[in-house]
């Protein structure tokens, strides 16, 4: 049963600053914002297919929330929604399952690599795979930029419509800054100055390793609580929460016993793009709108720990 990751905070916003020693996550699906002294509805209030609101008398909404994660997405997270919801007042519930997928499936290993002092899984690619699995999975990969191990970006296609965008990065200020960079290097690898000159496609002289996740985190969006519905009969909003699930590394191929570079940052390679500190992760719609459907910074090892492919 997935549960409420203690180490990582639901952000209302990209503006949120990123504090050391905890994962953040931002999601835009919540179908309410505080405006003018309001709640209104949010640009991106209509339900996308990896989420699920409803806005209306407490008890009633937090019923149909909790019915459609069932039947959607499987059990509900341990502490993802209140246990009851008073019925005189107007609640607001969503709950966002983030969990990109793979048509050609990445390696794994059980040890793949220290994050900060904890020794943690991984999936990717490294020399030791068989060569049709390396083939299929670097054809899904594209390289926006390298510039040392502390500092890098690399985009893999997803299924469907989306792609996941990985980097490791200085420390941004805020979240948003950290986007801002990310969307203007996939629009600047997509021109055609970037097509002729951009970097060097991944081949066997790089190393992807990266941190599967199984992220969980809830806010209780105090701002709303005792504001109006805009449009309604004036009654309040009385409860409010978004809950946000974040796998990724979840499909990757059964672990395959530790190689050459277990634990280690990946310097048997000329370009190794090895999640073994902070880094980002921007879920993007497709292009040209590049949507961003979800961003979180990982920085707690703690909320690593147990993060295995395949698990449920």
């Amino acid at each position: 049963m997935p549960v409420v990751s203690p180490a990582t905070v639901l952000v209302p916003s990209l503006s949120s600053p990123i504090p050391e020693g905890l994962n953040l996550i931002f999601s835009p699906d919540f179908p309410l914002e505080e405006r003018g002294g309001e709640a209104v509805a949010a640009p991106h209030a209509a339900e996308a297919p990896w989420s699920v609101a409803r806005v209306g008398r407490a008890d009633e909404a937090l019923r149909h929330v909790a019915q459609e994660i069932a039947r959607r997405f499987g059990p509900v997270p341990d502490g993802a929604l209140p246990e009851r919801a008073p019925g005189d007042v107007l609640g607001a519930y969503a709950f966002s399952f983030v969990r990109p997928s793979f048509v050609s499936p990445f390696a794994s290993q059980r040890e793949g690599v220290f994050f900060g002092e904890r020794v943690v899984p991984v999936f990717g690619l490294w020399k030791d795979v068989d060569d049709v699995t390396w083939a299929r999975a670097a054809a899904q990969l594209r390289i926006h930029r390298y510039r040392d191990v502390d500092d890098f970006m690399i985009e893999l296609d997803a299924k469907d419509d989306e792609r996941v965008v990985v980097a490791r990065c200085p420390r941004p200020e805020t979240l948003g800054a950290a986007v801002a960079e990310v969307v203007a290097s996939v629009r600047k690898s997509r021109s055609w100055r970037g097509r002729w000159f951009g970097a060097k496609p991944f081949d066997w002289n790089c190393a992807l390793r990266i941190p599967p996740l199984d992220l969980c985190a809830v806010r209780v969006q105090e701002e709303l609580i005792g504001k109006p519905l805009a449009g309604g009969d004036g009654s309040p909003i009385g409860d409010a929460r978004h809950a946000v699930r974040f796998r990724l590394g979840w499909d990757a191929l059964p672990p395959s016993e530790p190689g050459p570079i277990t634990l280690g940052r990946g310097d048997m390679y000329e370009r190794p793009f090895v999640c073994n500190g902070p880094f980002l992760v921007v879920v993007l719609g497709a292009s040209p709108q590049d949507e961003v459907r979800l961003a979180a910074w990982i920085e707690a090892p703690e909320a690593l720990e147990g993060a295995t492919p395949d698990a449920s």
